[in-house]
């Protein structure tokens, strides 16, 4: 019947909507952090069944919750790979029969910047009729886009789109809150529009008279937890203890003038203390530096942007430079060979008034004192 293939056709659809269909959707990722996703949507199908023998305009099942779950994996800081799964169960009603499939994806995700991602993947999507013996397999290749924008502290919007075999498109957007670094909550709305039979197939009694497709859409909600990783964006980290450095003895010979040579400006996300995930490489670069010249001292200025109070900020550019330095210690530069310095908000580089101007100035610049 026709209620049977709106909702075969409704799972294939949800196969292509899952690469990111749990909590916010990630845009960034930390080499070897996990990501578990647990969540539930409440899809329903629904069907022009003016493509089939038994024309009853557009009709659809009845709504119904499911379990949807996933694991992600950092590879490295701008690739992942992830594993999703979903219910796919509608409920029947006296026009349409409700499904009893479910779906397993695999996608690759690559971070193009902290708002984009590009994700290409496949999906195996078992269809099936509740009340009949009609089932259906179908693999999908498909590849999207995920997008993410701030709109407040800890919320953000997120929209997706992909585009896969079996004429499937689908959209997503909704709104993500961060609990914690690690621990996010999300909520927003699922569309998915696939093919459910071609033009002489056969579902039941019903007889496609030309391509149809149906779709699978819903209210969606998930939370999401992330572990491990050799660093992590925004992990709080305890303030490292330095050794103050020693005065040196005095010398009779008049001591040669040293200089400041600028080496590399560290960034930082709105109201964080921990480098973004794409600054690694700075901070890697300023340690191969120092440990290059261990009788230069290096000097960490940490900075903010113009928003929030002069004290705020003052801690803020602290906290910044200390997570700087306890990283460099960690990778075996001494205390004694870095100078700490905080300025809040009072040294910006660009303006505030812009949204690039104030990502500039959230920043610890190194120089190097030869």
């Amino acid at each position: 019947m026709m209620k049977k293939k709106s909702l075969v056709l409704a799972a294939v659809m949800a196969a292509c909507a899952t690469s990111f269909a749990f909590a916010t959707p990630q845009t960034q990722w930390n080499q070897g952090q996990w990501q578990l996703d647990l969540g539930a949507w409440n899809p329903k199908a629904e069907v022009d069944t003016s493509n089939f023998d038994d024309n009853q305009g557009n009709i659809s099942t009845d709504s119904k919750w499911n379990f949807q779950g996933g694991l992600g994996y950092g590879l490295s800081d701008k690739w992942g790979l992830q594993y999703n799964y979903y219910g796919l169960k509608t409920g029947s009603n006296d026009k349409m029969e409700g499904t009893n499939g479910d779906e397993h994806e695999v996608n690759l995700v690559y971070s193009i910047n902290k708002n984009f991602a590009a994700f290409a993947g496949w999906n195996r999507i078992k269809n099936s009729l509740k009340d009949s013996n009609y089932s259906q397999t179908n693999n999908i290749a498909q590849i999207g886009l995920i997008a993410k924008a701030p709109l407040a502290k800890n919320l953000d919007f997120y929209a997706k789109g992909a585009l896969g075999t079996k004429k499937t498109a689908l959209w997503e957007a909704g709104l993500g809150y961060s609990i914690t670094p690690d621990l996010d909550i999300s909520a927003g709305y699922r569309y998915v529009n696939t093919k459910l039979a071609d033009k002489g197939d056969m579902v039941d009694e019903a007889l496609a008279t030309d391509d149809a497709n149906i779709s699978y859409k819903g209210f969606i909600a998930g939370l999401s937890y992330r572990f491990g990783g050799g660093h992590k964006e925004a992990a709080p980290a305890p303030e490292p203890v330095y050794t103050p450095e020693p005065t040196p003895a005095p010398v009779v010979e008049t001591p040669v003038q040293k200089n400041d040579y600028y080496v590399e400006s560290v960034h930082f996300g709105f109201d964080e203390d921990q480098p973004l995930p794409s600054e690694r490489a700075k901070m890697d670069h300023f340690v191969q530096v120092a440990k290059a010249n261990p009788n230069d001292t290096f000097k960490l200025v940490g900075n903010t942007d113009a928003k929030g109070s002069d004290a705020y900020n003052d801690d803020l550019s602290k906290r910044r430079v200390d997570n700087v330095a306890a990283y460099a210690e960690s990778q075996g530069i001494p205390a004694t060979q870095m100078q700490l310095d905080y300025k809040g908000k009072t040294d910006p580089v660009s303006t505030n008034d812009t949204d690039q101007g104030r990502a500039d100035n959230r920043r610890v610049d190194i120089w190097q004192n030869h």
